[in-house]
């Protein structure tokens, strides 16, 4: 014991650089002396705090366990959930021995409810499982640690319950009245510069990327996606016109002015399949023309609401913004939210 206290106490100098004077307990073990450290430096360093992101994961390993069953592989499944539960856990967890299941992930859902009769050393864990299937649920896993500082000592202290899955809302519209479009320079981007562009990107082909990238670009614009994948078409474009340029007519761009602009690109995946992506991009004008500054993934859709239907019986959410409750009524499209619309390019008030 006081060789480990020793050890944890030279642990936090290096850790931390100084702990400080640290309060020590002699105690009796057998006749010998002992030495550890007292409730308040244990509080201090973080002893005590509930491994989470461990209990997560050996949660996700059980629930895996739990939803993957079959009647040929019934004992050795039993004997690898008793390597995880305590003894008075449903041994089956929950199976009937009929039917068969197979979990292909499990993934913790960021919930975490303390264990009252164990205080800091138990937590109810969300784990949501996919199956083979395709149906998802989520499943309440009760998590007992022995050890706080080393995580150590981890039981399924319980049964677990099965839970709905989180509510689901409306996603608001987004207010897009002062969005400009420079329809000739999204066009002008999209025939000249990004087909290149994102062919040299989609390979990771720096000797071509330098004919598109401007200096000091970022990492993300220069590294590319080594091959994985390739045949880009780019689909649409949108260059968004800076707040102060949209006064000028035409649009005038001093040098080393910025532009961001939303990219829709079709790749082929593998010899048969073509896979859709956006990116939010950023391009310098300079003398020579604009070349890439920056590329970001993902773009939002400006339609929001929601792509599922009532027949998912999702609960009706309130919008903390506007106060609406949701209705569950299908989105109009799920494509993405790249493509130009006839009512972009113009702010109201403006010709």
């Amino acid at each position: 014991m006081a060789l480990r206290a020793t050890l944890l106490i030279t642990t936090c100098l290096f850790a931390l650089g100084s702990c400080g004077v640290m309060g020590l307990v002699v105690g009796r073990s057998s006749g010998a002396g002992t030495a550890g450290l007292d409730a308040a430096d244990a509080a201090r360093y973080r002893l005590t705090e509930f491994p989470t992101q461990q209990a997560a994961t050996f949660a996700e390993q059980y629930a895996m366990l739990c939803l993957t069953y079959s009647p040929d592989g019934a004992s050795k499944r039993r004997d690898s959930l008793a390597r995880y539960a305590s003894s008075g856990v449903d041994p089956e967890c929950g199976w009937s021995g009929e039917g068969t299941s197979k979990a292909v992930s499990a993934v913790w859902d960021g919930t975490s409810e303390k264990l009252a009769e164990y205080g800091d050393h138990g937590r109810y864990l969300g784990i949501q499982v996919r199956t083979d299937e395709g149906d998802l649920t989520t499943l309440t896993v009760p998590v007992y640690v022995k050890d706080l500082a080393s995580g150590e000592g981890m039981r399924v202290a319980g049964d677990i319950g099965e839970m709905p899955m989180p509510g689901r809302a409306n996603v608001p519209e987004l207010d897009k009245d002062d969005e400009v479009v420079d329809t000739s320079l999204s066009q002008q981007l999209q025939e000249k510069v990004l087909p290149g562009y994102f062919e040299a990107w989609g390979a990771s082909d720096s000797t071509a990327m330098a004919r598109f990238t401007a200096p000091g670009a970022t990492l993300s614009a220069t590294a590319g996606l080594a091959g994985r994948l390739t045949g880009p078409k780019v689909g649409t474009a949108e260059a968004l016109v800076p707040a102060n340029v949209q006064d000028t007519k035409p649009y005038a761009y001093r040098a080393g002015q910025s532009v961001q602009v939303r990219v829709v690109v079709d790749w082929s995946e593998g010899e048969s399949r073509i896979v859709r992506r956006a990116y939010r991009m950023t391009v310098v004008n300079t003398a020579q023309g604009w070349f890439i500054k920056d590329i970001r993934g993902g773009v939002l859709d400006a339609q929001g609401g929601r792509a599922d239907s009532d027949e998912d019986n999702q609960p009706a959410e309130e919008d903390p913004g506007t106060g609406a409750t949701d209705s569950a009524s299908p989105s109009a499209s799920a494509s993405p939210s790249a493509s130009t619309q006839s009512s972009k390019g113009k702010r109201p008030g403006k010709p």
